[in-house]
């Protein structure tokens, strides 16, 4: 008898959430030039740069038609690390910038955060858009009708589109939300925040490192490629949660 009311209750709960964390998007996608213009110019300078300096060995001799020389070029992360460091960037923004004025508006904390982590996912899902569109370019030129491998490497799935997606997704979605903690930490703490969370991650990161040195043979080759999918979820939940706890005490200013 009253699961109809419980359900109608949760539903209209949910409904009003969704219409307070709108606002906040909105208020973030104004800012379109930095969440959206920007990482296509780092995209397409990354682009450039990656065809000159494969043209630049090609002219030295190398014959682009061996399979070494496939592979070696599928090496070149290029892409993925230029553009993961400005989003991390614009992650610090979107908070350390945003945050003063979405409270002088009204937003609650909790409102703010998970508006701001739905923003930094719809701005992963078109990041991914635009790199699968690229790699569909690249594999439909013949590589830039020269060899030229930027997208379908291996840090990207070589080749592989759903490898892709979930790759630029992810690390997208992550390189963001870790940018917010460090937003948020430094809105908390000032400078000593994000210090101390680098710091934290450091120490983790030798502590992992040291206990699994003897069996790191072991470990690599039980390695599965999931593995860094699940750690990037968690990690993303854990920024995100980070992002909450520190803004919850706050200044605006």
């Amino acid at each position: 008898m009253t699961t109809a009311p419980l359900t109608a209750r949760s539903r209209s709960e949910e409904v009003r959430a969704a219409s307070r964390i709108a606002p906040v998007v909105r208020l973030h996608f104004a800012r379109r030039l930095n969440l959206l213009l920007v990482p296509l110019f780092v995209i397409g300078v990354t682009l450039v740069v990656s065809i000159v300096i494969q043209l630049a060995i090609q002219r030295a001799g190398v014959d682009v038609g061996t399979v070494a020389y496939a592979a070696g070029a599928r090496q070149n992360p290029g892409v993925a690390w230029a553009l993961s460091g400005y989003l991390v960037a614009t992650g610090v923004a979107s908070v350390a910038s945003t945050f003063p004025l979405a409270a002088a508006l009204g937003t609650t904390r909790r409102d703010f955060a998970l508006g701001t982590a739905a923003t930094h996912a719809l701005t992963a899902v078109f990041v991914t858009a635009v790199f699968v569109g690229m790699l569909g370019l690249e594999l439909l030129t013949g590589h830039w009708f020269g060899g030229f491998y930027v997208f379908d490497v291996n840090v990207l799935g070589a080749g592989d589109p759903l490898v892709l997606a979930v790759v630029a997704f992810l690390g997208s979605w992550l390189a963001l939300s870790i940018g917010g903690a460090f937003g948020a930490a430094w809105l908390r703490f000032g400078p000593r925040g994000p210090l101390a969370i680098s710091v934290t991650a450091v120490a983790v990161i030798a502590v992992v490192v040291l206990v699994t040195v003897p069996s790191f043979a072991a470990v690599a080759e039980a390695f599965r490629p999931w593995w860094l999918a699940v750690a990037a979820v968690g990690l993303t939940g854990l920024s995100i949660a980070g992002t909450f706890g520190f803004l919850r005490r706050a200044s605006v200013r």
